[in-house]
């Protein structure tokens, strides 16, 4: 399969797709319920961040974080973030967990939070704080983050504290903490296996 290939469409695509997605959900703003809508919405919000992060960005988020953050290799523009590794956490993970826990919002509430947290505390975190450094500097996904994920996450937790249970909360933070740690688990273990290789190759 080619990942390069599949990846510059979808990535070009979410220009085009967000905005519609938009509008089409102010329209039928009326005729929903206010979280389960919120829960929609995270999907056209999540796809212009990744515009920006891989099309409109001078340096896609891959290349930044395999090149300039301490969880890169530094050296290979392609690790431990590949085409494959991209395609995975977007069109696997995230797009469908979104859709997902916007259509069981009535029922399992808990579901689309998981990604709420991912936006309020991953990529939140990662973008303003962790790849920043010492010399704070611009990261792909980072204007996205500031000025539309974080006061849209934010507001989905302002709903979501009106009515959720304790029950949902635990549910919706071990599903989060579940996806966050496979894909830290995921990367470390790519990172690993590229030392060992290097270390073999030298000896």
């Amino acid at each position: 399969m080619n990942y390069h290939k599949i990846n510059r469409f979808w990535q070009s695509a979410t220009l085009l797709l967000a905005p519609p997605l938009i509008v089409l959900l102010i329209w039928l703003r009326p005729s929903m319920e206010p979280y389960q809508w919120l829960l929609w919405l995270h999907l056209p919000l999540l796809m212009l961040h990744e515009a920006e992060e891989y099309v409109l960005a001078p340096v896609s988020f891959k290349e930044f974080f395999n090149l300039k953050t301490q969880m890169g290799s530094k050296t290979d523009p392609d690790y431990p973030l590949d085409e494959g590794y991209v395609f995975q956490v977007n069109l696997v993970i995230a797009w469908p967990m979104v859709i997902l826990g916007a259509i069981l919002a009535p029922v399992m509430p808990w579901l689309g939070f998981s990604m709420i947290w991912f936006e309020l505390l991953l990529n939140n975190v990662m973008h303003t704080i962790a790849f920043q450094g010492a010399k704070p500097s611009y990261t792909p996904g980072l204007i996205t983050n500031s000025f539309l994920l974080l006061p849209y996450g934010t507001w989905t937790l302002l709903t979501a504290i009106g009515f959720f249970t304790p029950l949902d909360w635990a549910l919706s933070v071990l599903v989060g903490g579940v996806v966050v740690g496979i894909l830290g688990a995921k990367t470390r273990g790519r990172l690993v296996r590229r030392q060992r290789t290097e270390e073999h190759a030298v000896n």
